[in-house]
């Protein structure tokens, strides 16, 4: 069985300008409630992470790093068996020169079915969306917009 949560939120930014944010984990604490990373967005780094739900620090392994346009780590919970989280933030130019941010989670493995709407409410709207919309907020402050 799997999970997948996807999000999108479009920001008035170059994907460059995106990645600078997305990409620097140890400013998150200044920006986002939802999450606090450390580490380093290097293919094959390991990310100590918290998450606003579970609320404990956990390990990922970053999985993918294409500068400006893919960044996708995973985490395991005793095995990829029993559980298996692959998150992946994927950029795209807008017609209007901005960028869409595609923030996806993919849950799988024998435990993810009893903790499916768990999954849905914390990580869902009330956490990738939130999330989405701090990240949003925090690269077009120090964008300057034209007028």
């Amino acid at each position: 069985m799997s999970i997948v949560l996807a999000t999108t939120v479009d920001i008035i930014a170059t994907p460059e300008e995106v990645w600078e944010v997305l990409s620097d984990f140890s400013a998150y604490g200044e920006w986002s409630n939802f999450s606090r990373v450390d580490g380093t967005a290097e293919l094959g780094s390991t990310l100590r992470m918290r998450m606003r739900m579970p609320g404990f620090w956990f390990s990922s392994t970053v999985t993918a790093v294409d500068e400006a346009r893919e960044l996708q780590w995973s985490a395991t919970l005793l095995s990829a068996g029993l559980f298996l989280g692959e998150h992946s933030f994927v950029l795209s130019v807008t017609d209007d020169g901005g960028t869409r941010v595609h923030n996806t989670e993919t849950f799988s493995g024998a435990l993810t079915g009893p903790f499916t709407g768990l999954f849905a409410k914390n990580h869902g709207d009330g956490g990738y969306a939130a999330f989405n919309q701090s990240l949003k907020r925090r690269v077009e402050a120090r964008v300057p917009q034209a007028s």
